[in-house]
């Protein structure tokens, strides 16, 4: 019988996968073995790593390793030069990792813009959206838009024509004809749409941002929204109409959802988009990562605390005029049911939770149940909450969980983006304010 080797009772296999052309390790680690408790046997893990990838000839030239044990990532490590570096803050937002969601991480570009990690849709009071959260994502949103009835009548001025060439998927992501940019769209039902990207940005904004908000604050999310795109088809992207992306809303799709203001509205939106044709926000020359929410608890999250990727202009500024939404403060009760079943393991009133620590966003920076502890993005996640920064209070049948705002909180706030726009600001000055350091620029 052959020498049994530590690092193949500990690691079951690998796989070796490509993310944005750099190779990344996944070990599996036995289950078993790896919580048994014989730990005495383990030894140094970063040795019996190095051993595993010398004795197996994996090759793998260095950059991440990810650990997994029972379909459950527990940890990166950077590993270069056949040395470990410190822990790298990279967070993927997949706790699971099954072969389906390896094979997701394969072919997506695995960004900022992920479809888990882009934007909270706006507030349900204005919206009626409500959300609920998985592990992985954020699930599809309802919306039951409430109108407001008025007496103006819809005119033909300016109203888009929904019928759009349809086009091979295959095709370039983004063409210039008669001095217009065009990018390629994917329908709700698969299909693929060409459309002028102005044109795109009205029903971008008008779909993301409330048409009763301040011109000034629909120009800044204009900007936002035309970044994005043009960062996503710079990328070879196709972008998407539905929530995975910005949200994009068809012209009969947007007359559903503001009735008799169809022509009001539509006019301002798009009055917004023409007055910043061509304004993008870049820094050091590249487009920024454009990511926004609908409401922060008063001040915006680093995206470090979120998704351990460090932007100088995703950090944390204030945002004082958040408590306007009538939905900055919400209380949600949820069953030690729901809770447990979320979580993996039972939750009751003799359970003790603690939240420990503040991120500089002044939201909650991890959460310890017994011997799970999680981050409190992650927790906010997985509970569907509809912000990190919460308190909570134990009921005989669940908890109470209060929130303040709405949304990852990074990026600009629609919500303090509006309030700045009723008091003076201008949206070069807003975006500047949640973008610190970037340029806006004309293309």
């Amino acid at each position: 019988m052959g020498k049994i080797l530590l690092g193949d009772i500990l690691i079951e296999k690998y796989k070796i996968i490509n993310i944005n052309g750099e190779e990344r390790l996944i070990l599996f680690l036995n289950l078993n073995y790896e919580f048994g408790g014989n730990t005495s046997k383990k030894g140094n893990i970063k040795k019996i790593v190095k051993d595993y990838i010398r004795n197996n000839r994996i090759n793998f030239h260095g950059g991440v390793i990810t650990f997994v044990v029972g379909s459950i990532m527990i940890g990166n490590v950077l590993f270069n030069n056949n040395e470990f570096r410190d822990y790298k803050p990279i967070y993927d937002d997949y706790h699971y990792v099954s072969e389906e969601i390896i094979q997701k991480l394969e072919t997506s570009n695995n960004d900022i813009e992920k479809e888990s990690i882009l934007i909270d849709k706006k507030s349900d009071e204005v919206n009626d959206k409500k959300i609920t959260s998985n592990n992985e994502k954020k699930s599809n949103q309802v919306n039951t838009s409430r109108n407001v009835n008025n007496n103006q009548s819809e005119t033909n001025s300016n109203i888009r024509d929904d019928k759009k060439e349809v086009v091979n998927a295959q095709e370039e992501d983004n063409e210039v004809k008669d001095n217009n940019i065009y990018v390629n769209l994917k329908n709700k039902d698969g299909s693929i749409v060409k459309i002028e990207l102005e044109e795109y940005l009205v029903g971008v904004v008008g779909a993301e941002m409330p048409a009763l908000f301040n011109m000034e604050a629909l120009k800044a999310q204009a900007i936002i929204a035309r970044t994005y795109a043009l960062k996503a088809v710079a990328k070879g992207k196709t972008l998407n109409a539905n929530e995975s992306n910005q949200s994009y809303k068809t012209n009969n799709e947007l007359k559903s959802m503001w009735g008799g203001n169809y022509s009001a509205y539509y006019n301002k939106v798009k009055q917004a988009v023409d007055n910043t044709k061509g304004m993008v926000l870049t820094y050091n020359g590249n487009y920024i990562e454009a990511v926004y929410h609908s409401t922060s608890n008063g001040v915006t999250e680093s995206s470090v605390n979120v998704w351990g990727n460090y932007y100088p202009y995703l950090v944390s500024v204030d945002s004082k005029y958040d408590n306007s939404n009538v939905s900055f403060i919400k209380n949600i009760e949820i069953s030690f049911q729901e809770i447990s079943n979320k979580l993996g393991f039972n939750i009751n009133k003799d359970t003790n939770i603690l939240l420990i620590g503040k991120t500089s966003g002044n939201r909650v920076e991890s959460v310890k149940i017994e011997d799970h502890v999680y981050k409190g993005i992650d927790f906010r996640n997985i509970l569907g909450l509809r912000s990190a920064d919460f308190d909570i209070e134990y009921t005989d049948s669940g908890i109470i969980f209060t929130t303040r705002g709405y949304g990852h909180g990074v990026g600009l706030s629609q919500y303090g983006a509006n309030g700045m726009a009723k008091n003076g600001y201008n949206y070069e000055a807003i975006l500047k304010h949640y973008y610190p350091g970037v340029s806006l620029v004309k293309n």
